[in-house]
């Protein structure tokens, strides 16, 4: 009897245990394109000098300087940068020494239906998340 309730617990636990996995891998990639981006804007403006963000979709990795992340397997990932500033399948999103910076967004999805999209405002340099009802471009 107790193995059998056992095992219904852990077969009603298993999937809702996946379905928190996953949702912490995709709060966390969420959560590095964000710092990534608002570390390359302060950096800009702290050193005096441009700095790019590139973001590949495909591969699903961003690259700021040398350092690189890898995201997690299972995210779907679609950048808008200045068509001028994308290179070999990489989006680019610059920022200005003064804040500002080229613009552009990345959308973030997952295959669990989770998804936002994370805007850098081309004027200010700010970097936010829209849920729903966001604009692109």
């Amino acid at each position: 009897m107790v193995l059998a309730i056992a095992a219904i617990v852990l077969g009603v636990s298993a999937p809702a245990m996946q379905r928190v996995f996953q949702s912490a891998q995709y709060r966390g990639a969420v959560s590095d394109i964000v710092s990534t981006l608002n570390a390359a804007r302060m950096a800009a403006i702290r050193q005096g000098h441009h700095e790019d963000v590139l973001l590949y979709p495909r591969e699903r990795r961003i690259r700021r300087g040398d350092k690189t992340t890898q995201l997690p397997e299972g995210l779907e990932l679609e950048v808008l940068g200045s068509r001028e500033l994308n290179r070999d399948g990489a989006g680019v999103i610059r920022f200005y020494q003064d804040g500002g910076s080229s613009g552009g967004y990345v959308n973030v999805s997952h295959a669990a239906g989770l998804a936002v999209q994370v805007q850098v405002d081309w004027l200010l340099g700010r970097v936010t998340l829209c849920q729903q009802d966001c604009q692109e471009g």
